[in-house]
């Protein structure tokens, strides 16, 4: 899930599928983030569940010549689950 919304940030993607992703606040937020770069992961994900419906994700990625950490938070709502926050911790 996270790595189908840094596609989309970076336009390889089409910014729609952020709604089938994300809450729709953050699904518009995000939408105006996306321009042409290249991301390639540089550590796996690491998830922790707070509780059984919520999902904490941080992971490390190269971005064009910097290294950044992104963190992102999904929820299980309406029996899927939906990305609620999502930061690029540049």
């Amino acid at each position: 899930m996270v790595w189908v919304v840094l596609e989309v940030l970076d336009g390889r993607r089409p910014a729609r599928i952020l709604r089938e992703v994300a809450a729709p606040a953050l699904a518009a937020r995000l939408g105006r983030l996306v321009r042409v770069r290249s991301t390639r992961l540089v550590r796996a994900p690491r998830v922790c569940h707070p509780s059984r419906f919520v999902a904490e994700i941080s992971v490390t990625v190269r971005r064009e010549r910097r290294v950044v950490a992104v963190a992102a938070r999904a929820e299980h709502r309406g029996g899927r689950w939906w990305l609620t926050v999502f930061s690029v911790l540049e």
